[in-house]
């Protein structure tokens, strides 16, 4: 299969691993960005800092959902990880299965609700370490002082990402925790989320859109609910 003819260099793809004893009821997602596709290898590069690869646990056992745009159609792959390149890129050795779909939108909404949001200069698997722990002790009897604090913001919420407005600067890759509460009697919902793009507003502010990498299955089944309820 000419895999070149969908994978392009700088094209953006997200990479979800498969393996069922990894998902655990939850979305672990990472951005990537084509290198090369060549002979079905496809090499790409993490924007989680020059190091990203070597703090993250990757292994041959590893399967990848490959997920990306093409041809005005989205696009889904799978492939095993092959090897490391460097401390950012790795390679890719794809399965000719791909399939050409038609992205259906996500539901989303303009809303008021109460945010607490925190940025970090941290690696992808040291946020992914702080986010576990966020996530136990939200369950936990020791989780009220992480319930006070939360700010009213006018966002844009889906289960799959969020639009807010923040601080400058905002780039590309940078990873947040952002703790959301939908106001429906249970715990914040708590996410990773990654910067996609940005806007500027005026001097002290920009809108962000954000992805969310990490979050619980359930919550995202929560923020659905909150969606279709307000509509």
């Amino acid at each position: 299969m000419n895999f070149q003819r969908y994978f392009r260099s700088d094209q953006q793809v997200v990479l979800q691993v498969t393996n069922p004893a990894d998902q655990n009821g939850r979305t672990e997602l990472m951005t990537a960005y084509v290198v090369s596709s060549n002979n079905g290898i496809l090499v790409v590069s993490l924007p989680y800092g020059e190091n990203a690869l070597d703090k993250y646990p990757f292994n041959e056992e590893m399967i990848f959902e490959i997920t990306t745009n093409a041809l005005g159609m989205g696009l889904r792959a799978h492939g095993t990880f092959s090897q490391k390149i460097s401390g950012r890129r790795f390679a890719i050795k794809l399965r000719p299965d791909l399939q050409m779909f038609q992205r259906r939108q996500s539901p989303r909404i303009d809303c008021q609700l109460g945010i607490r949001f925190s940025r970090a200069s941290n690696t992808l698997q040291a946020m992914r370490e702080i986010w576990e722990k966020n996530v136990k002790l939200l369950s936990s009897p020791e989780a009220a002082p992480m319930l006070d604090g939360f700010k009213p913001a006018k966002i844009n919420l889906s289960p799959e990402g969020i639009r807010l407005t923040i601080k400058p600067p905002a780039v590309t890759g940078e990873l947040c925790l952002v703790l959301i509460d939908l106001g429906d009697g249970k715990q914040p919902v708590c996410v990773i989320a990654e910067i996609i793009w940005s806007a500027g507003k005026d001097e002290s502010s920009i809108v962000a859109g954000m992805r969310f990498i990490n979050i619980l299955q359930e919550d995202q089944q929560r923020i659905d609910k909150y969606i279709k309820d307000k509509k």
